[in-house]
Order: structure tokens, then sequence, then C-alpha cells
């Protein structure tokens, strides 16, 4: 059951807590500045459009220490900054999946809005792509990484009793923990679609996100279904295989571009052909421009694992371990809607 996030006050002035409220933690701002040393820059971890995060320090019961994430609200836009940290606190307390990222508490001071999390030691996934990564992470590693992200979105979309539309996945918002097991996070923009086993219905919003991650219908007239997520989650296997925090859509997308030809030269040979075009394949599913033909997550969970385990197989009988990609796999062209369309929303992430 979904509840209210925080109190309402009766007309005496008490205010009445709720579940939530009763059942998360709630901090005060003095235990964050604390946790934090008062928000010290030597312990900021990431940033993003809305908050800047801080790696803090708390104590259990028996007084040893542990770490913990602080997602502090910018409070440049206090009243929509105000709204997506309830509705961020409201989803994580609803949220229990070893794909997705437990939430500690939560400061809800006048001045300060912050969310405590679990703390992931090995950052999100965006840290891992790009020229500049000391350590590239192997293929097999990259398909864990996808099947876990897309086992979290599964569970968004089915595995409770409403819908949860993520709305912004992307590298950033997938977080690996110490032993590289990815975790969904960055629920401030997620909507809730329809009740468990009834038909879904689209949802008039907003234009936010990340350019490259928003489908046609999104940015068209603003409707939002959960079918948004699979189309973002299919342009992050394809910036997974390239191994760019940015996937540049100008080629790939005008059909332009072979893919085989820009996959991440740290993995290059390194992908057997019958694990690639099972990858490929759902891949390109999920970036259709049509909601309808994109597969749910649960069929693109599926075909990831079934990638993986031809990859396992074939390295058991290459004794050499090098593989040569004899397709030339090029994107259908996308609609003219895109060209142009980089500038203005990433004015909406400003």
């Amino acid at each position: 059951m979904f509840l209210k996030c925080f109190g309402e006050s009766s007309s005496s002035g008490r205010q009445y807590p709720t579940v939530i409220e009763e059942l998360c933690r709630h901090f005060s701002l003095a235990d964050i500045q604390k946790s934090t040393n008062n928000f010290d820059n030597n312990r900021l971890i990431a940033r993003g459009g809305w908050v800047k995060v801080y790696k803090g320090c708390l104590q259990h019961i028996d007084g040893s220490d542990y770490a913990v994430a602080v997602r502090r609200f910018k409070g440049k836009y206090k009243g929509v900054e105000s709204e997506i940290f309830k509705r961020e606190v409201k989803l994580l307390f609803q949220l229990h999946h070893p794909n997705c990222v437990s939430i500690v508490g939560f400061c809800n001071h006048k001045k300060e809005k912050t969310i405590v999390q679990e703390y992931m030691s090995n950052g999100s996934l965006d840290r891992y792509l790009g020229d500049k990564v000391r350590e590239a992470l192997p293929w097999k590693k990259r398909i864990e990484i996808c099947i876990g992200a897309a086992r979290g979105i599964h569970y968004l979309h089915a595995g409770l009793k409403r819908t949860i539309i993520h709305r912004n996945i992307s590298p950033p918002t997938i977080l690996l923990d110490e032993n590289m097991h990815p975790k969904l996070s960055g629920f401030g923009l997620s909507l809730m679609g329809a009740h468990f086993k009834e038909q879904s219905k689209p949802i008039q919003s907003e234009i936010i996100g990340r350019p490259s991650h928003l489908p046609l219908e999104y940015v068209r007239d603003g409707t939002v279904t959960h079918k948004c997520d699979v189309y973002a989650f299919g342009v992050v296997l394809l910036q997974v295989v390239r191994g760019t925090k940015n996937f540049p859509m100008s080629q790939e997308l005008m059909g332009k571009s072979i893919i085989e030809e820009n996959i991440d030269l740290k993995i290059k040979g390194k992908i057997a052909p019958e694990c690639w075009q099972v990858f490929i394949d759902i891949a390109l599913k999920c970036i259709e421009d049509e909601p309808d033909e994109r597969p749910e997550m649960g069929e693109v969970e599926v075909e990831l694992e079934l990638a993986l385990l031809l990859q396992e197989q074939a390295d058991v009988t290459n004794i050499n371990s090098y593989y040569t990609l004899s397709s030339k796999t090029i994107i259908n062209p996308k609609s003219e809607w895109r060209w142009g369309f980089d500038d203005v929303a990433t004015k909406l992430l400003k």
C-alpha cells in the first residue's frame, strides 16, 4: 500500500505521525550535520540536478560506525524540491528489493531536506564509462550489472501493488556496492502508474530528464508509461557497449554508424558472437519508436541472462579468448523529432 509520506496537522495544530514517520528513522539536522562534518566538501561524492550527495558516518546501537549516503537537496527551487523530496522518501520506504537502494532515514527540517540511504562504495555506473576510466569493466561484468538493473526495473514495473515508473534510468542512477552489485537510485522524478493487474494508462507530465534517454512519445506530448523506462534502459545498454557516459545520437540514431565499429576498445575481441547477437537484439527492441513494440522488462531480463550464458559457454571452448564479430548492426533511422532536441532538453536539466 502506498502511504502518505508526512503527517497532517489537525485544527488544534497537533502533528499526527504517519506509518512512514513511525517506522523510518527521522534524523535531526544536528544528526545530519554531525554525520557529514557539517556537509564538508571533502565528503562530497556526487551531485545531480537537485541534490548533492555526501558520505556520512552513523553509529549502530553497539557503538560501531557505518557509512551512509546523505542526499542533500540544494534548496535552489524550494517548492519543487520539497515535492521531489517527499516523493522520494515515500517511494524508497516502499521498496524492498536487492536491486534497489534502501533508505535509512530522512531529515525534514524547514531549512534542510536530506535523505539518508545505504552507501554504495563503488559509486555509479557512469564512473566506469568513458575514456578516462582507470580500470575497465570486463564484458561479463557489464552484462551482470545490466541484468541486475533490469531486475530492479522489472520489480518497479510488476513487483508491487502499483507500477512505479522511474523516469530517470541512466548510468548515474545505477549504483554499485562493494561487490559491484547494481542498485537503482534517484527516484525523485518517479511516478506511480496503474494498480496491479489493471490496464496501464498513459500519464501526462512535464518533459524532464536526460535528452538521449527520452522516447518519442514523451518528448512529443509528455506521455509517460513504463515503456519510457524500457527505452531509457535500451540506451544504457548501448552506452555499456560503447563505454561512453553520453550516448552520441547524431550518428547511431540516424543510421549512419555501424555499432560494431564503435564498441569500447577495452572489451573489443572479448564478446562472443552468439552473446552479442542476443544482447544487441534486445537493446534495439528497447529503443523502438513505438512503445508497444518495446519489450517488457521481464523479457529484457531473460534475454540478458541468455546473453551471459552464451558468453560463458563460448569462453569455455575458446582457448584464445578472442572473438571477431562479423555482423554489421545499423540502427534504423529515428524520427526527425530528435534533431535539435538535445539543446532544448539540456536546458530542462539545468
